[in-house]
């Protein structure tokens, strides 16, 4: 039951090879660098450097394999990372690789609201665009696909709750307009379990399965804070802090000035798109309800 993980040194591709090695399940983690092995290694994973712009050392590196997680993408484009070239191409290169490889299935990530590109602003923007057109490559690329479309995950490792924590312990924390917009959290290990349940319930040739990755609560934005503080609080990690309002219009010209709150547009667009789904059919694929809000919270906690 080999797996190839590509990105598996990041958040959710360590999260996603622990799970399945200790699943027993060998992860093959696809990565670029030293360092990056090593965060596989740590993971429970077998690392095999390898570029992955090159589909003869990719199709090399997925001989056997019985499933591809294809998580090699970015969020925004910094220095010399470009969405076309890593995403995009990406994402074509590597279901080229797998269909020489003959590796039966490919679960990939993309991004909740895809299936709204032209119809929300905060959507129709080249990052949306861009896990469209990756999504498009691997339903023309012949394996089964399986394509979770996330929300916003939360675990242990992730980068959004540890600079809240700090501007709660601040006794500040900026808020983006209202903060009416909403989110739809999901626990990393329901992604773990979901991406599992795909190696052997996912997608057929020319039957793609596609799925909202959402948790079991939408919520605003200031409840997520709200209930957020609460589990921060229990753990001591701050007291009480107030919300600075800041005009949307500030935010939006701060992101293309150079970055607001270390975000670029692309991801304060991610933040305030107020993209909701029902999670439902997750559950029925997964085959047991999602895990709580505040228990995912804790977890990542």
């Amino acid at each position: 039951m080999d797996v190839a993980i590509t990105g598996a040194n990041g958040f959710v591709g360590r999260h996603v090879t622990r799970h399945l090695a200790r699943a027993g399940v060998k992860v093959e983690g696809l990565v670029r660098s030293a360092s990056a092995a090593r965060l596989v290694e740590e993971a429970g994973g077998r690392p095999t450097e390898v570029d992955l712009g090159d589909v003869a050392a990719l199709t090399r590196a997925m001989s056997g394999k019985r499933m591809l997680v294809h998580l090699a993408q970015i969020g925004s484009e910094r220095g010399d990372s470009a969405y076309e070239s890593v995403n995009v191409q990406g994402a074509a290169r590597a279901a080229a690789a797998a269909r020489e490889a003959g590796v039966p299935r490919i679960v990939f990530l993309s991004g909740l609201g895809v299936a709204r590109y032209g119809q929300s602003k905060r959507v129709t923007n080249r990052y949306f665009l861009s896990k469209l057109a990756a999504e498009v490559e691997l339903y023309r690329s012949g394996p089964g696909i399986t394509v979770f479309r996330p929300s916003y995950i939360v675990g242990s490792g992730e980068a959004f709750l540890p600079a809240l924590i700090d501007e709660m312990a601040s006794g500040s924390v900026e808020v983006p307009g209202d903060g009416a917009y909403r989110m739809q959290p999901i626990a990393v290990s329901d992604v773990c379990a979901l991406v599992h349940v795909a190696l052997d319930r996912g997608g057929l040739p020319g039957t793609p399965k596609v799925f909202d990755l959402v948790g079991p609560e939408a919520l605003s934005f200031v409840d997520f804070l709200d209930r957020f503080g609460k589990v921060v609080q229990e753990a001591g990690r701050a007291t009480s802090w107030k919300v600075e309002n800041v005009p949307v219009d500030v935010a939006d010209a701060k992101a293309r000035a150079g970055g607001y709150r270390g975000m670029l547009p692309d991801e304060l667009d991610c933040m305030l798109c107020d993209e909701v789904a029902d999670a439902a059919p997750l559950e029925r694929f997964l085959g047991r309800p999602l895990t709580p809000l505040d228990d995912a919270l804790r977890l990542a906690l």
